[in-house]
């Protein structure tokens, strides 16, 4: 499978790439995040795409969700979710959250180069939530899975790949390419996680 030209798969970052929409979970992690979401107070996660997978003491998997907060005005955003199946689990039982990342930490030339890309939108405003990784063209390109909202009262938020490119000390916005909803081709491109 191919996503902004890039081959995807193989392990990259400590995780073996799925690539895959949310409607096509296995079973197994399909049962363990409902099993989180009937077990955790103050939020609820609806997967959005299903990253990769990491064997560590069971297996954990990397997940693009929508985090539906358990407040007055259910307030929503998106997060990376580490869910961890454990050893001899039957069917995604004892499923746990290993982690919530809600924001990215970015190297500073990173962060600025982000920065400086989506400072120019107008109407959306996007924080990274992982770094994806780079390619090297015509300089860098950046890759960033990103909270995207637009700037309106009550405005639902999405996730959205960004590619941004610099080269020479210069900082251009690549693109900008919606991640999920429903669509098979809309995806991650896969190189090393890092939050």
């Amino acid at each position: 499978m191919k996503f902004g030209g890039i081959e995807l798969g193989g392990i990259l970052g400590g995780y073996e790439i799925v690539n895959m929409a949310a409607t096509k979970l296995p079973q197994e992690l399909a049962t363990g995040i409902g099993e989180i979401n009937a077990g955790i107070l103050g939020a609820t996660f609806q997967p959005i795409w299903y990253v990769g997978k990491q064997v560590v003491n069971g297996v954990n998997h990397l997940l693009i969700c929508e985090e539906i907060r358990s407040t007055k005005d259910k307030t929503t955003g998106i997060v990376a979710l580490v869910v961890n199946i454990p050893p001899g689990s039957v069917g995604g039982k004892g499923a746990k959250v290993a982690k919530i990342i809600e924001e990215a930490k970015l190297e500073e030339n990173i962060r600025v180069a982000f920065l400086g890309a989506v400072k120019s939108i107008v109407g959306v405003g996007y924080k990274a939530v992982a770094y994806v990784g780079s390619q090297v063209v015509r300089g860098t390109n950046h890759y960033f899975v990103c909270e995207a909202r637009g700037i309106y009262p009550d405005a639902k938020p999405y996730a959205a790949l960004v590619c941004v490119n610099v080269f020479e000390g210069a900082t251009s916005l690549v693109s900008i390419s919606p991640i999920g909803g429903g669509s098979e081709k809309a995806g991650l491109f896969g190189y090393a996680f890092t939050w």
